[in-house]
């Protein structure tokens, strides 16, 4: 009897995640695993490529082989090698056969839906996401190592820099499309005779810092300060100056940050047409070190939101006053477009104090929106965020799993110290709830040690989102410059979008956070088991479906191949308690309260459950950490 195969194929601007499924508690008799091919609109097929060999074989030179020769042993794929403006489908074929023998089992095989990669999600909103995760191997065995035998940073600083440079490979491939759509506002005013009004964080970019150098008349930028020092802006600050730009310096005072990356355009006639908005500030380590979101939102409504908002700022005089706050929190409409969808737009500081309050948080009314709306989710409830402090998304996440084991959930984070004070329940056969960001830290079967951020950053995940059912009927997307908690309410410029019920942008945005944690869980699951008896190989059987055949792994190939999520029959034991996600160590005495990354500017982390502590990286093992059920499974190919 022939297996009757599902798939489908998700897209973002710049990768396509492929899931494909068959009735579960069945597995495919003497599957080894299966082949894919791509399919472009003219027909032309491509196999893909892979670069994991079978047991007792190696690929020490890193060389891919056609996945008929090493195929997928799991129920997804993520394809980083298709081209921008291309549109393809897939076709996903099961194969069977021993290594260097393999042959396709006949009627086993299913074709995908096509997508095209580009930014243009429908005619609201475009996106595009840098792919600034370093820690691949791609960009390891790129890099090389330095004088002291780690990869070499040097080198990835120098190409970064390099904008002129033609067939930058490594600059190319972890900025994708966002520089060119952080200058588009500025661009298309050269020939429309619009202009554009940005109210930035940081600015050092070169290629972005002469790009304005360039089109002085085309914007006026209000732009906040890094610190007492300024150290980050100071240099493109003086130089726009000299050159006669419009520009606004607002130096807020230590109590918070300018922390907007925003860009209003107006057309000839002084209107409003669209904002362009998300997590990405315009150094070449925000596009090309960390992962964030470019959001462009072409509606005039919106668009008029941020300028009243950018006005102001203008007029605030950096000192966010309490009538620039109570303004902030009395919020503007909602605007519901033709289709349906409805586009929710919220400023920060909007409470009357500065700075966070001891005890009891109030939240703002941003917070308290989008708490709402994630203990409202159906099926889905997923995101990613850099360190937001307490109390944040990651609190609620925590509360909301333990509550709700149907769910599918996961939140990325980029730092431990995200995860200071949470806890949440251990539950078997699931994935964890909370993946830090981290990579591969020795060499490993085929896999060389890899580099996870530049010696001196801070981010890794630099993205504010939450997804909220992406195949439900109502979908919701949370996104902007507000890190997702409360200190940000109380001491920054921010702003921050919710928009419900949009499918196709909440699945684009979805296969950001899945390609993003999926990334960083399979090297979070190395660390995790250093012990265990993996080999980084693939199967010599069709052994492997029994993880895939039923379970957790089985209900997530489905919401992939499907769109439909199945949580029945996910239930906790009574007795199951939450437990510290993280170890604990009491802060030295002598030890100075450290310096958290200026990006939150949180110092403290008041409201937490525990006494303040610190959390020692090293002793984060498969003990005393949220386990890891993932096995060490193929890498990606970036």
């Amino acid at each position: 009897m022939t297996t009757q195969l599902t798939a489908a194929a998700h897209r973002n601007d710049s990768v396509v995640l492929v899931g494909w499924d068959w009735k579960h508690g069945t597995t495919i008799p003497g599957c080894i695993g299966f082949a894919i091919t791509r399919i472009d609109k003219a027909g032309k097929r491509e196999i893909l490529e892979t670069h994991m060999p079978f047991e007792g074989h190696d690929n020490k030179e890193w060389k891919s082989q056609p996945s008929t020769v090493w195929p997928v042993q799991r129920k997804w794929w993520i394809d980083f090698t298709g081209k921008n403006g291309q549109t393809y489908s897939y076709e996903i074929q099961a194969m069977s056969g021993s290594p260097g023998n393999l042959s396709p089992i006949a009627g086993c095989v299913a074709t995908s839906n096509p997508v095209t990669l580009n930014t243009k999600v429908d005619e609201t909103f475009e996106v595009a996401f840098t792919r600034g995760i370093l820690s691949t191997q791609w960009l390891a065995r790129t890099l090389g190592l330095n004088a002291e035998g780690e990869p070499d940073f040097q080198k990835l600083i120098d190409a970064l820099a390099d904008f002129d440079k033609k067939d930058n490979v490594i600059r190319e491939h972890l900025m994708g499309n966002v520089p060119a759509m952080l200058m588009a506002p500025v661009s298309e005013c050269v020939t429309d005779g619009g202009h554009v009004y940005q109210a930035l964080y940081e600015l050092s970019s070169k290629q972005l810092v002469d790009f304005l150098l360039k089109h002085l008349s085309y914007f006026s930028l209000i732009l906040g300060n890094t610190g007492k020092d300024d150290i980050t802006n100071a240099e493109a600050r003086k130089a726009l100056h000299a050159a006669g730009a419009k520009i606004t310096d607002r130096m807020i005072g230590a109590w918070g940050i300018a922390h907007n990356k925003s860009q209003v355009k107006v057309n000839k006639d002084k209107k409003p047409t669209d904002v362009t908005t998300g997590s990405t500030n315009w150094t070449d380590t925000g596009m090309g070190c960390q992962s964030n979101m470019v959001c462009r939102i072409f509606n005039a409504e919106v668009a008029d939101n941020f300028m009243d908002y950018w006005n102001r700022l203008l007029a605030d005089n950096a000192q966010q006053s309490l009538e620039f706050r109570r303004r902030n929190a009395k919020g503007y409409s909602p605007i519901t477009l033709k289709d349906g969808t409805v586009i929710e737009t919220y400023f920060q500081p909007s409470m009357d104090d500065k700075t966070k309050p001891q005890g009891v948080v109030p939240l703002s009314p941003w917070l308290t929106r989008v708490k709402g709306l994630m203990e409202g989710a159906k099926e889905v409830l997923v995101g990613e965020v850099f360190y937001p402090g307490t109390p944040s998304v990651v609190h609620w996440m925590a509360e909301i799993w333990d509550k709700r084991p149907d769910l599918y959930q996961f939140l990325t984070v980029s730092t431990p110290d995200a995860l200071k004070g949470v806890k949440c329940k251990r539950r078997k056969g699931r994935h964890p709830l909370f993946t830090i960001a981290t990579g591969r830290e020795q060499d490993f079967a085929d896999f060389v040690k890899e580099l996870l951020k530049l010696p001196d950053a801070h981010a890794i995940t630099h993205g504010k989102i939450i997804v909220i059912d992406p195949w439900g009927e109502k979908p919701v997307v949370i996104f902007g410059s507000d890190n997702l908690g409360a200190k940000a309410s109380y001491g920054n410029d921010e702003n921050g979008v919710i928009v419900i019920g949009n499918k196709a942008l909440a699945q684009f945005v979805f296969v950001n956070m899945f390609d993003i944690n999926k990334h960083f869980l399979s090297r979070a699951a190395a660390r995790a088991n250093r012990n265990s008896p993996r080999t980084g190989r693939l199967a010599l059987t069709d052994a492997w479906q029994t993880v895939w055949s039923d379970g957790f792994k089985a209900r997530e190939a489905q919401l992939l191949a499907t769109g439909k999520w199945d949580g029945s029959g996910f239930v906790d034991d009574p007795k199951l308690q939450p437990e510290w996600v993280l170890p604990w160590q009491p802060r030295p005495k002598t030890t100075a309260v450290g310096a958290v990354p200026a990006d939150t500017n949180d110092t403290t982390a008041t409201g937490s459950t525990t006494p303040d502590k610190h959390i020692d990286p090293a002793k984060l093992t498969a003990d005393n950490m949220q386990p890891f059920v993932e096995a060490v499974e193929q890498v990606e190919l970036d």
